[in-house]
């Protein structure tokens, strides 16, 4: 575990940029079989909304959620408070599983977090090689879900959701 101290603005605009990364690889990569691909606005309770983008297939692919400018600030382990929350990794190859009603895929991700402990002291941490599953059912706004647990060291398994897609769309292929 690295801990870092960065200013929010420059965690918040390197986010940005990555998701509109993402998204313009997204769009380009096609593939046969099945898979699972999209994004958008995750609504998720009150704290927890976030952007995330995806494009899974049975050789892999990319995954982005971000909690950032949009959380209102949740607790999380050490943090009383986080302020942003940085999700991004590859899908490990064979990783997707899709059914009739929905999708999975998972991987390792590096998480970057900060946040407030319960002292008011601003922590800024960055894990890497995190395993992570994401879970998602096709649709828009109001129709899909999206679910993101992450196995953090000390802590296990922690879930994100499930929770609706405010806006974008979620499709998947079998």
């Amino acid at each position: 575990m690295r801990i870092a101290k960065r200013p929010v603005a420059t965690v918040v605009l390197a986010s940005l940029v990555c998701l509109g990364s993402f998204v313009q690889s997204t769009q380009a990569s096609a593939s046969s079989g099945a898979r699972v691909s999209g994004g958008g606005v995750v609504d998720g309770r009150l704290g927890t909304t976030s952007q995330l983008g995806f494009n899974a297939s049975t050789s892999g692919g990319s995954f982005l959620c971000v909690m950032a400018g949009r959380s209102g600030g949740f607790s999380f382990g050490p943090w009383q408070s986080v302020s942003q929350m940085h999700v991004q990794g590859s899908v490990a190859a064979g990783s997707l599983r899709v059914d009739a009603a929905s999708a999975t895929f998972g991987g390792a991700a590096t998480i970057h977090v900060v946040g407030k402990t319960v002292s008011g002291e601003v922590l800024t941490v960055t894990l890497t090689d995190i395993p992570y599953v994401s879970w998602q059912t096709a649709g828009g706004a109001g129709v899909a879900q999206h679910r993101l647990s992450v196995n953090l060291p000390g802590l296990g398994w922690v879930d994100f959701g499930p929770a609706p897609l405010r806006a974008g769309h979620i499709n998947i292929a079998n």
